[in-house]
C-alpha cells in the first residue's frame, strides 16, 4: 500500500512539472510573439512630432511644440504640464501588441474604435509636419485596450490601457512658483485700505517668520509661515490671459525678499466673486535663481481659501486671535 501512495505521488509530481514546464513555454511564446506597436519610421514621427491633438467627442486638447516649448494651444498657448507630457509619449512609445484581433470595420463600432461607438473613441494624432500619425484607442480587455491605426482596419490588443485626459485644463501647467520657505528673508504686504503687514526672519538659516518688531511670533509661527507659502509655493486653480479680464486696482499687493537679493512683487485682484493674481515683477540672482512663471501676459485664478490665506490681517494674526479661536 505503501509503495502505491508514493508511485502515485511521483506520477502527480511528474504531471505538475509537466504542466508548469507547459505554462512556462506558453508565456515564453507569447512573449515571442507580441512586438511594439510602433514601426521605426513611426517611433521617427513621435520624435519629430511638433503638434499632438486629443480628442474624444467634443472634448479636445491641442498641444505644439513652439521655440523647444510644448504648450497648449487651445489655451493660448500656456505651457503644457509636463509629466503629463512625458508620460504621454512614454505610453505611446513603450505600447506592445500583445494579439492582432479582427480586420473587419463592421466591428469597430462595438469594439469603441469608430466614430459612433459609446463611449466615444479616443484619437490620438501626431503631426510632425512631413508626416501624421493617427491612433484610435476603444475598449479595454483585461489588462489591456484595443486599438487600430487610423488609415487601417486592422484592430489590435496592446498591453496596458491609454488613461489620458481630453480636457485642456488638466494639461495646463499651473505651478506659478516653488520657493523654498528658508530661502525666504522677508515678506511685506499691503492692503489697498493701506494696512501693511512686514514679515521677517530673526538671521538666516531660521524657518519661521515672525511681524517685524515683535521679539517672538507668540504662537502664531504656523499662521505666519503659511501666508509666505501661499505666495512661495502657488499651485492656481486656472489662468488666464491678462487682456482679458478687466482686472480693478489691486485689493493687495505682495512682496518677498530673499536672503540672495532676489525679490518677487505679485498683486491680488478680486472680480466678482472670483479672485485673480499677477506676478508684477522679479528681480533675480544669477546665482539662485526663483522657480516662478514670471510671464506678464498671464493672471492666475485663485481658490477662496488661497485669497483667504494671503489676505490675513494684523488682527488675524495676534494671540488674542488665536485663544478666541479655542
Amino acid at each position: 500500500m505503501r509503495k502505491i501512495v508514493l508511485i502515485v505521488v511521483a506520477l502527480l509530481a511528474v504531471v505538475l512539472v509537466a504542466v508548469a514546464l507547459q505554462v512556462r513555454k506558453t508565456d515564453r511564446v507569447a512573449d515571442l510573439q507580441s512586438y511594439k506597436l510602433l514601426s521605426e519610421a513611426q517611433l521617427k514621427t513621435l520624435a519629430d512630432t511638433q503638434a499632438i491633438t486629443l480628442q474624444r467627442g467634443e472634448q479636445r486638447v491641442e498641444l505644439v511644440r513652439k521655440g523647444g516649448h510644448w504648450l497648449v494651444a487651445n489655451s493660448d498657448d500656456f505651457p503644457v504640464m509636463q509629466p503629463r507630457l512625458a508620460a504621454l509619449l512614454l505610453a505611446l512609445r513603450g505600447a506592445e501588441v500583445q494579439e492582432q484581433k479582427t480586420s473587419n470595420p463592421e466591428y469597430h463600432q462595438r469594439l469603441g474604435l469608430s466614430a459612433d461607438s459609446e463611449p466615444p473613441v479616443l484619437q490620438v494624432t501626431l503631426d510632425a509636419g512631413d508626416s501624421e500619425l493617427g491612433l484610435l484607442y476603444g475598449n479595454t480587455v483585461g489588462q489591456g485596450q484595443l486599438l487600430r491605426l487610423a488609415d487601417t482596419d486592422q484592430v489590435l490588443l496592446i498591453n496596458r490601457p491609454l488613461n489620458i485626459s481630453v480636457n485642456s485644463h488638466d494639461w495646463l501647467d499651473l505651478q506659478v512658483s516653488s520657493i523654498g520657505l528658508e530661502q525666504i528673508a522677508k515678506a511685506a504686504w499691503q492692503h489697498a485700505d493701506g494696512e501693511a503687514l512686514v514679515l521677517e526672519k530673526a538671521e538666516q538659516g531660521d524657518y519661521n517668520f515672525r511681524l517685524a518688531g515683535e521679539e517672538g511670533a507668540d504662537g502664531q509661527e504656523r499662521k505666519l509661515n503659511s501666508m509666505v507659502l501661499a505666495l512661495a509655493n502657488l499651485r492656481a486653480q486656472d489662468v488666464s490671459l491678462r487682456s482679458e479680464l478687466n482686472l480693478p486696482e489691486p485689493s493687495l499687493r505682495m512682496q518677498l525678499s530673499t536672503w540672495s537679493g532676489s525679490q518677487l512683487n505679485a498683486s491680488l485682484y478680486q472680480i466678482d466673486n472670483q479672485y485673480w493674481l499677477t506676478i508684477d515683477r522679479l528681480q533675480q540672482n544669477d546665482e539662485q535663481p526663483l522657480e516662478v512663471r514670471a510671464d506678464p501676459r498671464w493672471a492666475y485664478q485663485l481658490s477662496v481659501a488661497q485669497h483667504d490665506q494671503l489676505a490675513l490681517r494684523a488682527a488675524d494674526l495676534q494671540p488674542e486671535a488665536a485663544g478666541a479661536e479655542q
